[in-house]
C-alpha cells in the first residue's frame, strides 16, 4: 500500500458489558407437566395427553412457519433457521407486552 492510500485503524471499541438475562433454567416436560396439573386441580394422567397434543400444534405450526398468536405467552415467529448435523436450528423471535398492557387487556 502507498502512504497516500492508507487508512487509519482505530481499534473497536469494547463491547459493553451486558447485563444477561436470567440465568439459563430449564423447564421439562415432567415439571412443566406437573404445574399445568396443579394449575387447573386435575390429575396430571390426564392433562399429558392435552399438553403433548398442544406441544405436537405449535411445533407443527413452527416448523411451517406460522406465526403463533397466543396471548399472554405472546407473538411468536421464527426469524432465522438453518439444518445442522445435528438438526434444524430455529431462532424464534418471541414479542411479550409490557407488564401494563397485559394487565389491562386481562381487565377487558
Amino acid at each position: 500500500m502507498s502512504d497516500d492510500k492508507k487508512v487509519a485503524r482505530f481499534p473497536r471499541p469494547a463491547p459493553a458489558p451486558s447485563a444477561d438475562p436470567i440465568p439459563a433454567r430449564i423447564l421439562h416436560k415432567r415439571e412443566f407437566l406437573t404445574r399445568v396439573a396443579h394449575q387447573v386441580n386435575v390429575p396430571r394422567a390426564q392433562i399429558r395427553e392435552v399438553v403433548e397434543a398442544t406441544l405436537e400444534q405449535l411445533g407443527s405450526a413452527i416448523a411451517d412457519g406460522e406465526t403463533l398468536a397466543l396471548p399472554p405467552f405472546g407473538k411468536a415467529r421464527v426469524s432465522r433457521q438453518r439444518t445442522t448435523k445435528g438438526g434444524e436450528v430455529l431462532i424464534l423471535r418471541l414479542r411479550r407486552k409490557g407488564a401494563a398492557e397485559a394487565q389491562r387487556d386481562a381487565a377487558e
